[in-house]
């Protein structure tokens, strides 16, 4: 994967910010909101030495303090797993969402470092949101550099919007980590999957 896409996979989920600081926006135009957040997000990377250089601890502390309030990652979680997560335990689900997050700290550990003047913009959107889902078209721009399309999916809960999904250049996460994770779940069950990501993330 290029370094290009880690950084737009990076950027498209540590869009959504603390829910002390962006809760009042988080319940209003979820274009503006992703917009907002996007900007300011990727301002808070570059003044953060240890974040930019992709340090694993600083990487959890953001992920947990900013990303997690703000992503259904329940959600994002099951739909990746696909099916067969109607059949997994509460420990099963549990220790796959802790898996999952943690593969995908990995990914954004490699990719912050390339974080330097980008900057976010709202795309050409012909969908509306409606009174619980949105579709959020952005492109991040940077002097000299192609664009990289990212949009958003959100799904408004208790008054609040939520992302669920991101697409970077065409490829949407859930579609794309639901697709590696089928065969192994088909093949090896739940425990099968447990087993691979724990292998993974163990730098296996």
């Amino acid at each position: 994967m290029s370094r290009r896409k880690l950084l737009s996979i990076a950027a498209g989920l540590f869009v959504l910010g603390p829910m002390s600081v962006f809760s009042q926006e988080q319940s209003g135009d979820p274009n503006q909101w992703v917009l907002s957040v996007s900007n300011q997000v990727l301002d808070m990377i570059r003044r953060d030495a240890k974040l930019a250089a992709g340090d694993t601890g600083r990487v959890h502390v953001f992920v947990n303090d900013v990303v997690m309030p703000a992503v259904d990652f329940l959600r994002m979680t099951r739909m990746c797993v696909g099916p067969k997560w109607r059949g997994a335990t509460p420990e099963q689900r549990s220790k796959l969402q802790e898996l999952f997050r943690e593969q995908l700290i990995r990914v954004y550990s490699g990719a912050l470092s390339a974080v330097k003047n980008q900057k976010a913009e709202l795309a050409p959107n012909r969908l509306k949101p409606t009174e619980k889902d949105a579709l959020v078209r952005t492109v991040l721009v940077e002097p000299g550099k192609p664009d990289i399309h990212l949009d958003y999916r959100l799904k408004r809960v208790k008054g609040l919007w939520f992302i669920v999904d991101v697409n970077v250049e065409g490829i949407w996460l859930v579609d794309n980590y639901r697709n590696q994770f089928a065969g192994i779940v088909n093949s090896s069950g739940i425990e099968g999957l447990i087993a691979e990501l724990e292998k993974k993330n163990a730098g296996a």
